[in-house]
């Protein structure tokens, strides 16, 4: 596609630079659009954004095709003022060899088509992006060489470079395609346990400690898929309760039950940083002082749930070089949830690039929803949902469906809510309301009730926990689409993890998508955090793997067989 000469900004970079002012000039760089299997050169129109592909080489025996080595990429609209990519730039990485493109690279890459061994050349997938505000639907691939580029230190999405190092390309969406799920770590519960999900990696860190200043101090560290550590024993000065991990930084922060937050790396504690609270606040599982972190990966922030003077609050925790804490805020309603999340992707408007939803479900039945896009301003908005003691707050964040488990129900009461059919109302505090229910699900009782809760973002799966002891879980499936009707459980399943103990608070459960296999897996420790039982969730919905009993919903042989359930030793 032709690209017109004008003047643009590089987006938020405040460059003023000049386009190529020719389409021979494009093609002299070799990079264009194609579909998945790199068989059209410059396709240019696209039904859905996941249709789009990067790639580039020699067009023609007059062009040599591009310089290898490794580039950035990112999408904006036409005249290159809007920003249009939406994850962090150090995501959006490709490799050239030979002088074509042959796949992504980086700590979290994009996704690769199939490669064409007629060119060599294997394109890279360029969502996901949002929706361009040009009238006729058209947008502008970049590519850079990482040589020529830096990452913005105030944004981590933004790259800024010399328009003369880059290449470019326009093409045309008809519609935009889903939103992609977000880094895997955001979008969890602040539980226990954390997982570190980076190339074919996962790497969990388990407190050894729980609220109340129960347990033993220290944070260990083990190989759940791949061997990216030596299993070790992180040593902590205070009882430590909570873990969540960045996979674009590489980056964990620990909360203590006092007011210790620990930044961790690898294997090694980094440094030792104090948080806003002071006094304590209980739950029925415990007290604390710091009661838990939850990791936003996109903004590269940490959320930590404590207390205020003795108030339930928030603190948001800014990393980076210099980690620093913003000022902290208090709850209106006076409690928060024992396993609160961030949303990165949506505000009270809808999606959004900027900003986020911070969502608390409470113990008194309430669950609160706050518009995180000012973080010094933060709305609040409530709603009394009549589920009972709703124990920690869950989300599939590809959907907007939003959840809450029911500590004590018997069988198990979940809260299910679609945040796209959600209407705010601003107020002191505000309020909101949509379509939502109150869900049991049969054949489902676990200790304790109903109680952690996490979803694998990107599968459409979750699971539900009990606490305090018990081995039952229930693995369901959620609503692939959203935006119209009464969101639901589609489908459920309870069973038992021979010789498991579920542990204690924070709720020692987690979850993400496997990077080797695609399934959904659940990871959950144990009472004494001794060992990981690690579940194939999408296994376990398998009715073929995990016969069901007459009633639908419980596992015929009562526990999970060997082939869904694994066990990994903690130090």
């Amino acid at each position: 596609m032709s690209i017109q000469s004008k003047r643009i900004f590089l987006p938020l970079a405040f460059l003023l630079v000049v386009a190529l002012s020719t389409a021979d000039a494009l093609a002299s760089k070799g990079i264009f659009t194609t579909n998945s299997t790199a068989t059209v050169v410059d396709q240019n129109i696209y039904a859905v954004s996941t249709d789009v592909y990067l790639s580039g080489g020699p067009q023609n025996t007059s062009h040599a095709g591009l310089a290898d080595g490794t580039y950035y990429f990112q999408v904006t609209d036409p005249s290159g003022k809007t920003l249009l990519s939406t994850d962090n730039a150090v995501c959006r990485q490709l490799m050239v060899v030979g002088g074509v493109v042959v796949g992504a690279t980086g700590p979290c890459p994009h996704a690769n088509g199939t490669f064409n061994p007629a060119d060599g050349v294997t394109p890279v997938q360029l969502a996901p992006f949002s929706a361009t505000p040009n009238a006729g639907n058209e947008y502008k691939a970049w590519m850079v060489p990482t040589s020529s580029a830096t990452i913005s230190g105030t944004n981590p999405k933004v790259l800024i470079f010399k328009q003369s190092d880059s290449s470019t390309d326009n093409f045309q969406v008809q519609q935009a395609g889903p939103p992609p799920p977000p880094p895997p770590g955001s979008c969890q519960p602040s539980s226990s346990l954390s997982v570190l999900v980076q190339g074919t990696n996962v790497t969990s860190y388990v407190p050894k400690g729980r609220w109340s200043f129960g347990g033993a101090t220290g944070v260990s560290v083990v190989n759940v898929e791949g061997t990216a550590v030596t299993p070790t024993l992180i040593p902590t000065a205070s009882v430590t309760n909570s873990c969540a991990s960045n996979p674009l930084s590489g980056q964990t922060v620990c909360t203590a039950d006092n007011t210790d937050v620990y930044l961790l790396s690898g294997t090694t504690l980094g440094s030792t940083l104090t948080s806003g609270g002071s006094s304590s606040i209980g739950f029925s599982g415990g007290t604390c002082t710091n009661c838990g972190v939850a990791m936003d990966a996109t903004h590269n922030k940490a959320l930590i749930g404590l207390s205020i003077v003795g108030v339930p609050g928030f603190q948001f925790l800014d990393l980076g070089t210099s980690p620093t804490f913003e000022p902290a805020f208090t709850s209106p309603v006076g409690h928060i949830s024992e396993d609160p999340l961030v949303d990165p992707t949506r505000n009270t408007a809808g999606l959004a690039s900027t900003g986020g939803l911070l969502l608390s479900a409470s113990e008194f039945g309430n669950y609160e929803i706050v518009d995180i896009t000012n973080t010094a301003a933060p709305a609040f908005y409530e709603r009394a949902t009549a589920g009972g003691t709703l124990d920690s707050s869950g989300e599939d964040c590809s959907t907007g469906i939003a959840l809450a488990p029911a500590e004590f129900s018997e069988p198990s009461s979940i809260f299910i809510a679609d945040l796209k059919q959600a209407v705010y109302t601003p107020g002191s505090p505000g309020t909101w309301t949509g379509a939502a229910q109150n869900q049991s699900l049969s054949e489902s009782f676990l200790a304790a009730g109903a109680s952690g809760i996490a979803v694998a973002q990107g599968t459409f799966t979750g699971v539900v926990s009990g606490e305090f002891g018990g081995n039952a879980i229930t693995a369901i499936a959620l609503p692939t689409t959203s935006g119209s009707g009464t969101p639901a459980i589609g489908d459920w399943v309870t069973c038992s993890i021979a010789g498991f103990s579920n542990g204690f608070d924070p709720h020692t459960i987690t979850s993400y998508k496997s990077p080797n296999s695609g399934d959904a897996i659940a990871v959950l420790a144990n009472g004494g955090a001794t060992s990981l039982a690690v579940v194939n969730l999408t296994m376990m919905l398998n009715t073929t793997t995990v016969p069901r009993t007459v009633g639908g919903h419980g596992c015929a042989s009562t526990t999970l067989p060997s082939t869904v359930v694994s066990f990994v030793a903690v130090p």
